[in-house]
């Protein structure tokens, strides 16, 4: 069997892998679609090693076989992929911190025993069945294809204290951005402003809920943001771009006493004004993936309408057209989301 991987600067491959097999503890997985993440087009980008097992971390399937011991799933199940429950038996969870569970976070980043072999640019996949999650019925193959990313918007508002009421800017209008600004609205907040540089994006985040949307480069977002926000500014500021100017720019924008909430990826060391982060006393929460629990709460408000993630469905593809959906999606105009349909040929 293949499965597509990135294993170089502007290069994918489909890599022979043995076929899964339902081992102990593991379920093996057909594929219906899997997303591709901006984690996976950084990758193709930059041509650093990239781990093979979360080359495609963004899937939904259905349960072909079970592995004995597995009790939590059963063929013939539709399920996402994410992070297992805390494991109760690292240093982290004997100290009572289950939510930091070491376990579980190194399955979720492809290292440790709960890692897959490869991603879901394949046909199939076996993993460990304690970090899959039932697919409610009214959740379609397509939308449940979004479910992952819509989780880690989720877990972003769950780590940050955004009350009743409060301001919002989200910087940057991705995947991760959009859904972070219906999370936001689904969590209270009075007001939402988007600042994005793609106008097609810009147009989506209007459609999704934003109240103002500014563009870098044609608005003076400091002004607009400071004006729209008057007389304190912003109460909490999501940094979804994943760049690393806009890290010290969430602290520019935020209120004295706010919160800059970190949520994408940056690929660069960020530059930063100390003397500004202590002056404005904001505080910083920082957010990586999210719990197992957590894709249960996602799937609900996507089945109730509280988080759209079909607006973000841009296109299908194949396998064999991956190339060309990366270098789309590496500059973004027209593009948000793509999903890889590995039963196309």
């Amino acid at each position: 069997m293949h499965a597509a991987l990135v294993t170089g600067r502007q290069k994918l491959e489909l890599v022979e892998m043995p076929e899964p097999s339902a081992e102990a503890g593991k379920a093996v997985v057909e594929i219906a679609y899997c997303g591709i993440c901006g984690t996976d087009v950084h990758a193709w980008l930059s041509g650093e090693p990239y781990n093979p097992a979360i080359c495609g971390h963004e899937w939904v399937g259905t349960v072909a076989a079970c592995g004995s011991g597995v009790r939590n799933v059963r063929e013939g199940d539709r399920v996402v992929a994410g992070v297992a429950p805390a494991c109760g038996a690292c240093a982290q969870c004997h100290a009572g911190d289950a939510v930091h569970c070491v376990s579980a976070l190194l399955g979720m980043i492809g290292l440790g025993p709960l890692a897959a072999k490869h991603g879901g640019f394949a046909r199939a996949i076996a993993i460990e069945a304690a970090r899959l999650s039932h697919v409610p019925r009214e959740i379609p193959d397509e939308d449940a294809a979004l479910v992952e990313p819509a989780t880690v918007a989720v877990h972003a508002l769950r780590r940050t204290d955004l009350r009743l009421g409060d301001s919002v800017v989200v910087l940057g209008a991705g995947p991760i951005g959009l859904l972070v600004l219906q999370c936001a609205r689904a969590a209270g907040a009075s007001q939402v402003i988007v600042v994005e540089p793609d106008a097609s994006r810009g147009a989506l985040a209007r459609e999704l809920g934003a109240d103002l949307v500014l563009q870098p480069g044609t608005d003076d977002v400091g002004a607009r943001v400071a004006k729209a926000c008057a007389p304190l500014g912003p109460d909490v500021v999501f940094e979804c771009a994943g760049i690393a100017a806009t890290v010290q720019q969430s602290v520019d924008l935020a209120r004295r006493g706010g919160i800059v909430s970190l949520v994408g990826l940056a690929g660069a060391k960020a530059q930063i004004d100390p003397a500004a982060w202590l002056v404005k006393e904001v505080r910083l929460v920082a957010s990586l993936g999210y719990l197992h629990e957590e894709f249960e709460l996602a799937m609900r408000l996507i089945a109730g309408g509280r988080i759209r993630v079909a607006p973000l469905r841009t296109s299908t593809v194949g396998l064999a057209e991956l190339d060309s959906a990366f270098a789309s999606l590496a500059k973004p105009a027209g593009q948000v989301k793509i999903l890889v349909d590995p039963r196309r040929s």
